[in-house]
């Protein structure tokens, strides 16, 4: 009869709820999903690639532009008031036309900050009144313009564009991993979720089955109904857990679904990783290298400290203002149109401007000293960044040599706590121990398998967290 009974018991208990036993799921094939379907993942490519864009268009800014510029004809037909020997005003009829059409060609040099132009232009004027028309223009002008001692953009913006561009490379890195460390925390939301349906639904086995064996009890005059009221309140109890874990397990899904990008909301069983192996072994040396290769970080302090040197470069440079501006070309007027050509003549021209402001009341000397101020603010700032990261690996690295040994210990007390349980349920088989003790062996066997849980959850945690921080697979030893 209690061998029955026990058999009948386990049978309950090994029962596994219908609800999640769908789709096998590992935590890489989940990662690897969200890596290829979710919004998030999608996203950081969108901006990469815009990023991409934004680079590229620099680059076409360096080089030469050609444009075509032209004027349709402007007509224009009304009265001009001419004034007359005597005082009087005459006004006179006109009927005219402009048309003008230009080729440009526009090359900034970035060694000097100056601009080489090559134009050329033809104009026509018609005068429909008098029956008169007349072409003036350029075959060919070159123009070039220097400013002298002042502030050259290109030759910061190259490299400043340069480092943006790969910090963009290594920041879609960072969100992938950012995004798998949040594909970890809903991974482990679910597997805590179905562990507690699988725990809520033994336990409502388990109380169902007890009320069953003290129903008989009380007919043979063994138990009290006190004993068998206080089952039913704990069954009663136990089919409110199922349902709050069912609703809590659905909602893990849901969030877990929604992330991956899996639209079709598919129900997965979730496998803990347990097996915990390294390539290449976490160290702090190790650890502090690659994410100083790695991390965009690095790539971003590089590039604020070159900007806060361009702005005080800037500052410095803005006071005195000088530009030389040299053209050289050909032009013609006529009638005709082979005027313009024939007799081509020369044009040339040379321009230098100065700026020099005498009194701007220390304006120009406090931007100086605005831009010295902001760059010591940069520099500090990160070299604190980079202190506080360089903290943040050094006890993470610490960490999880910790945590890998608290899963050994947590997986320990999962196995102990599940023999005890199944000691006092032959005690209780028995007679010969209480309901309560029985109950107590079943929670300690409970708090045990979530203890193991939660440190698994905190290993990979501080794992993919070490991964976001450096960039690096301690798992393949390779950069990611």
């Amino acid at each position: 009869m209690k061998n029955a009974v026990l058999t009948c018991f386990w049978a309950v208990f090994s029962v596994t709820p219908s609800v999640w036993a769908q789709t096998d799921l590992s935590l890489s094939d989940a990662i690897l999903t969200a890596k290829e379907k979710s919004i998030a993942a999608k996203l950081a490519e969108n901006i990469r690639e815009n990023k991409r864009f934004i680079y590229q268009t620099f680059l076409a800014d360096l080089k030469p532009q050609l444009s075509l510029n032209a004027s349709l004809p402007t007509y224009s037909r009304d009265f001009l008031d001419v004034r007359q020997p005597d005082g009087g005003v005459r006004f006179i009829s006109r009927s005219q036309n402009t048309a003008q059409l230009g080729l440009s060609l526009f090359q900034d040099i970035p060694l000097t900050g100056g601009q080489l132009s090559v134009y050329s232009d033809l104009t026509r004027f018609d005068d429909f009144e008098q029956n008169f028309s007349a072409y003036n223009g350029s075959p060919l002008s070159i123009r070039y313009n220097q400013p002298l001692f002042a502030f050259n953009p290109y030759k910061w913006s190259r490299t400043i564009e340069k480092l943006k561009l790969e910090e963009s490379r290594k920041d879609y890195k960072f969100q992938m991993e950012d995004l798998a460390l949040q594909v970890v925390a809903l991974y482990f939301n679910v597997i805590d979720a179905q562990e507690e349906v699988k725990i809520a639904q033994t336990n409502l086995n388990n109380n169902q089955l007890i009320k069953s064996i003290e129903e008989k009890r009380i007919n043979l005059g063994t138990t009290t109904q006190e004993k068998l009221l206080q089952i039913e309140i704990q069954v009663l109890r136990a089919q409110q857990a199922l349902k709050s874990a069912g609703a809590a397990m659905k909602t893990a899904l849901l969030n877990l679904n929604i992330l991956l990008g899996t639209q079709d909301q598919q129900q997965f069983r979730m496998m803990p990783p347990t097996q915990i192996s390294f390539a290449t072994a976490v160290d702090e040396a190790i650890a502090q290298q690659q994410a100083l290769e790695n991390r965009p970080e690095f790539l971003t302090y590089q590039r604020r400290k070159l900007e806060a040197d361009r702005d005080l470069d800037e500052a410095r440079k803005s006071r005195n203002q000088a530009s030389v501006q040299a053209v050289l070309g050909f032009n013609g007027a006529g009638e005709r149109l082979g005027d313009v050509v024939n007799p081509i003549k020369n044009q040339q021209k040379l321009n230098l401007g100065i700026n020099v402001p005498i009194v701007d009341w220390g304006r120009n000397k406090n931007r100086v000293g605005i831009a010295e101020a902001n760059q010591k603010v940069v520099a500090y700032t990160i070299e604190q960044e980079e202190n506080n990261l360089r903290r943040e690996i050094i006890n993470l690295c610490g960490n999880l040599q910790l945590l890998e040994e608290n899963i050994l210990l947590a997986q320990k007390t999962d196995n102990i706590g599940i023999q005890r349980y199944q000691l006092a349920l032959e005690q209780y088989q028995l007679g010969k121990l209480s309901i309560t003790d029985l109950n107590l062996a079943l929670g300690e066997k409970d708090q045990a398998k979530r203890t193991y849980l939660n440190a698994l959850r905190q290993f990979w945690e501080a794992y993919f967290q070490l991964r976001k921080l450096t960039l690096f697979d301690f798992q393949s030893g390779v950069k990611l």
